[in-house]
């Protein structure tokens, strides 16, 4: 029984804390944050579209005839933007690195009853009732408040604990009282059936557009492959296809990479790639012989099957 006592002496004993944050531990926890808000991931996939939007106009523009009228100072200027909206996490890290580095060293304690924190200049204390999930990184623990946005978060490095064994202790204490957010992602969760629907959607939405892709790179060089059917100089198309064909590869890959954790998804979007490159290979196939003619406006396939390339 004193054994017992003992040990329930130690569980209820808190978990000592004290430490300086980095700029780099709040830059992690404020991406772990971004992960874990659905207002962060949707703003996440509109920079990632903006930047695909971006890229396949510089390289359409590129391919095009008035590719000397490329607006070249609008889509650096797209991609400036990109950067520094990914850029964002970091700054903010820096500007509350600056605030805390005015409170000093920060002491701490973690028990049953919640988080209290001190420094030279002010004291706060934390109950549960305010955080109601966490996300453990190799370095951190990141506490997230119950609002959809997560606006309240608390940062307990690992490093803070003088003993690795308190380690444990401090994740002890979360479980109890705290969620894990990894738990609202486990198979068979609401979250996670609706997200992996989304992945299986958007996998096949990517093979879709691979496809078509493919279909349009075939159909851009059709005057200049039928010299019969269409005689005469034609306008150089092969950069347009052999962009699209770039990006149709893409699509296809972007399709494996969303299901790439889903196994059963996985084995069938991998049968669908493989019939959908097959489609791309054909329209390379097309496409291939005239490549040499990038740089030209005009081209014309000659009796022997080579092409000819012109510049008006």
């Amino acid at each position: 029984m004193a054994e017992g006592r003992e040990t329930d002496a130690v569980a209820e004993r808190p978990v000592e804390l004290a430490y300086r944050p980095t700029v780099g531990e709040l830059a992690s926890a404020l991406r772990v944050r971004a992960r874990s808000t659905g207002a962060a991931r949707f703003k996440r996939g509109a920079l990632v579209w903006t930047m695909a939007v971006t890229i396949v106009g510089a390289l359409l523009s590129a391919a095009g005839s008035g590719r000397r009228d490329t607006p070249w100072p609008l889509y650096a200027g797209v991609v400036v933007f990109v950067a520094f909206m990914t850029a964002v996490p970091w700054l903010q890290a820096r500007a509350l690195h600056r605030l805390a580095e005015r409170q000093g060293d920060i002491c701490g304690t973690v028990d049953n009853t919640g988080v209290r924190l001190t420094t030279v200049y002010s004291s706060v204390s934390h109950n549960w009732h305010l955080y109601s999930r966490y996300v453990e990184t190799p370095e951190l623990f990141v506490l997230l408040s119950a609002d959809k946005s997560a606006v309240g978060f608390a940062v307990l490095p690992k490093r803070a604990v003088t003993d690795p064994e308190e380690v444990d202790r401090l994740r002890a204490v979360l479980d109890r009282r705290l969620v894990r957010a990894d738990d609202a992602e486990a198979p068979g969760s609401p979250r996670s059936r609706g997200r992996a629907f989304g992945r299986g959607a958007g996998s096949v939405g990517l093979l879709l557009l691979g496809l078509l892709l493919f279909f349009f790179a075939f159909a851009a060089v059709q005057h200049a492959v039928h010299p019969d059917r269409f005689p005469g100089i034609q306008n150089n198309t092969a950069p347009i296809s052999a962009v699209m064909l770039g990006l149709g590869a893409l699509a296809v890959a972007g399709a494996w990479w969303l299901v790439r954790r889903m196994s059963a998804m996985r084995i069938v979007t991998a049968v669908l790639a493989a019939l959908v490159l097959l489609a791309g290979c054909a329209a390379l196939y097309r496409v291939g012989p005239m490549l040499h003619c990038w740089g030209s406006d005009r081209i014309a396939r000659g009796p022997e099957g080579s092409y000819v390339c012109y510049d008006f």
